[in-house]
């Protein structure tokens, strides 16, 4: 738990740090929506003798907000709820039934990530993702905890204030656990995320 409180901590230093620049070289904030698919969740784990997970599909849907601190710094966050479909491959003695399962189970994420723009249409994002499980029971096992995020994106900004964005992406889930029991099973994540964002006035 004193890691988790040190981290965020530190991100809201970040942050006021940069807010401090003068406002002439602020932006205005954006909200809007986002879709996140077109990839795999597979399961990683460290117990030997477990059984595998694959990903057998996903998505994630946001209301995102973007605030620019300049033009090649911004910060963004949100709420953004994802649902996944996994195959369960167990392992087990001889003679017992291994044949593969499908679960599903959700994940709540708040992201605090940093976008660095470039070239005009470009940007790399990254930061963290604090991961909430609103399921009681998940065979593998709770991934509410913080992870990270790494991206690269293309974006396009219309004069009306309407923009959209382009992310391929790639998550770890669950580097720190919120539970004490916190299991071997991580989620690695890789997909493309699509946005469309309102310059708020």
């Amino acid at each position: 738990m004193n890691k988790i409180i040190l981290l965020i901590l530190c991100s809201v230093l970040t942050l006021l740090s940069y807010s401090q620049e003068p406002k002439s070289q602020s932006g205005k904030g954006k909200i809007g929506i986002t879709l996140s698919s077109l990839g795999s969740a597979d399961g990683l784990t460290s117990a030997k003798g477990a059984a595998s997970y694959t990903g057998n599909g996903f998505y994630a849907l946001g209301i995102n907000y973007i605030y620019s601190f300049n033009k090649t710094f911004d910060f963004e966050t949100g709420i953004e709820y994802a649902h996944y479909i996994m195959t369960i491959h167990p392992n087990v003695p001889p003679d017992t039934d291994n044949t593969p399962y499908d679960i599903k189970y959700s994940l709540i994420s708040i992201p605090l990530t940093v976008r660095v723009n470039f070239l005009k249409f470009c940007f790399i994002n990254g930061g963290m993702d604090l991961d909430f499980d609103p399921t009681v029971s998940n065979p593998i096992g709770s991934q509410g905890g913080i992870g990270s995020v790494l991206g690269l994106g293309l974006k396009y900004d219309s004069k009306s204030g309407i923009s959209a964005f382009l992310n391929p992406y790639f998550k770890v889930h669950k580097m720190i656990s919120f539970s004490e029991s916190n299991g071997s099973q991580r989620i690695l994540e890789s997909g493309f995320r699509f946005g469309i964002m309102y310059k708020l006035k």
